[in-house]
């Protein structure tokens, strides 16, 4: 629904407009991320660990004492915000500066809110919460727009909607909360207890901090204040649309992965939570390749189809984005290793070398060569530190990783997009790109099973999911049983 949003304003607005509007929602979501710092995770790491404990009075209490300090977060960032805005470039917004301020404040207080208690709804594995908030609030949002570009709506009225639509939002989670039987208990918490969470939090907000300067932060501040409005919007629907793949699956795996960490750290230790992560990293991978072998493919007509050829300039920037994105989706898996075990510290020296060279690399090349530079800018961050981190938690955490299997999901990759290469003709039509795209897909899939990139215990739950469907997979059933057979 975000990318149907996204689709209608920037054809309705165009690219200079969109461009403004991009930024307003690129600050929100940027005041929001300082306003939580990462009070969210912790509660996800705490909340998840002391029910996995039976302990659930005590995860009710640091429910408690984390929504305390969530509000008065919230507070000081917007009063600090309120006070700088006067002074802060507005890339465009300079001549709307109160109306601006007026839709960051209530907009960000609400979703700051919003977002801390879906977290504390996934310690308590209610991942409903999120879901029925998030689909309920995007057909509104998506209604909503679609009736303002129908009466040709300008670009204060799509900005006034936003921070209605995001009051909203906590609005129905409070609601959802209380369904769910999920309260907080302010009575104190054991102070052993509170010395034991504050270093988690300390390390998670230099860890947010830094992390959240480091993801096309810099990029887009440096667009907007030194090359342009239109600049924004094309790097802004080029994220989008990442996010409307790679991102959304890595936040929403990510989002399970916690939990499940958590609860298996707190049940049987470090042995058992690496089990979780070698299974993790292969699943990880392999939704990436699809989503980054595909999104290359698709990337060309999906712009033509939904923007427009004004919007043409977004095709390469978002070719390279989902490319990236597709084959660095397993760093979702490490960072939920590192905050569920207490590793915060090594997540957040990560965090600061990938904000030091996200900055470096911004600073030389957005002004000189724009968008491009942006984009070179996001990806050699991306990938540099996929693989430091890949390296230090191997070597500092003592983990296993499922390397034959990784090379041999890499490989069908390759087999798969070569393929498609020798398939595409010089022109291709949109539906030709589609196609080819969905051959891709399958050659990737069967290449993975040929090269036996799978365990047996994922053809197991490959049966175990198909005999809880059995009208719609009961026809490959023999099929998968001769696999699962193969692979014991």
């Amino acid at each position: 629904m975000g990318l149907v949003v996204s689709t209608i304003i920037a054809r309705s607005l165009g690219p200079e407009d969109y461009g403004r509007y991009s930024y307003l929602i690129w600050m929100s979501g940027l005041l929001v991320v300082f306003c939580n710092h990462g009070l969210g995770i912790s509660g996800i790491r705490f909340v998840s660990e002391y029910l996995g404990r039976g302990q659930q009075q005590i995860a009710r209490q640091i429910h408690g004492w984390l929504n305390k300090w969530q509000q008065i977060s919230t507070l000081l960032i917007l009063l600090v915000f309120t006070i700088a805005s006067w002074w802060l470039p507005m890339a465009g917004w300079e001549h709307h500066r109160t109306l601006l301020l007026s839709i960051l404040i209530i907009g960000v207080a609400s979703k700051a809110a919003y977002l801390f208690d879906v977290s504390i709804a996934k310690g308590h594995k209610k991942f409903s919460v999120e879901a029925l908030t998030n689909t309920v609030m995007s057909l509104v949002y998506a209604a909503g727009v679609g009736l303002l570009a129908l009466g040709k709506a300008d670009l204060n009225d799509y900005a006034i909607f936003f921070g209605a639509v995001s009051f909203l939002h906590i609005c129905m989670v409070w609601w959802l909360m209380r369904k769910n039987g999920i309260s907080p208990d302010y009575t104190p918490c054991p102070p052993d207890l509170i010395q034991h969470i504050k270093p988690h939090i300390a390390w998670t907000v230099v860890l947010v901090a830094v992390a959240t300067l480091s993801n096309k932060t810099i990029e887009t501040f440096l667009l907007g204040t030194q090359v342009g409005a239109k600049e924004v919007g094309y790097f802004t629907i080029a994220t989008t649309l990442t996010r409307g793949g790679i991102d959304l699956l890595s936040s929403s795996l990510t989002a399970m992965l916690m939990p499940i960490m958590a609860h298996a750290y707190g049940a049987g230790g470090s042995e058992k939570v690496n089990t979780i992560l070698s299974d993790s990293i292969r699943y990880f991978l392999f939704f990436g390749l699809i989503i980054g072998g595909a999104g290359l493919i698709w990337s060309e007509p999906g712009i033509a189809i939904l923007y427009g050829s004004q919007y043409q300039a977004v095709t390469p920037v978002l070719q390279v984005m989902v490319v990236v994105g597709g084959l660095t989706l397993p760093e979702g898996a490490f960072g939920a290793l590192m905050s569920t075990t207490d590793n915060q510290k090594l997540r957040a020296g990560i965090a600061t070398l990938s904000v030091l060279i996200s900055a470096i690399a911004a600073f030389v090349l957005v002004p000189k060569f724009g968008l491009t530079g942006a984009l070179v800018s996001h990806a050699s961050t991306r990938v540099i530190i996929f693989l430091v981190t890949a390296i230090w938690i191997r070597k500092s955490l003592n983990v296993t990783f499922p390397i034959s299997h990784i090379v041999r999901l890499c490989l069908a990759a390759m087999i798969a997009g070569t393929a498609c290469w020798l398939l595409m003709p010089h022109h291709p039509a949109v539906l030709t790109q589609i196609g080819i795209g969905f051959v891709y897909i399958f050659i990737l899939l069967g290449g993975t099973i040929v090269l036996k990139a799978w365990k047996a215990k994922d053809a197991d739950m490959a049966l175990m999911l198909a005999a809880k469907k059995p009208r719609l997979f009961g026809p490959i059933t023999p099929w998968l049983t001769r696999w699962a057979g193969s692979l014991n």
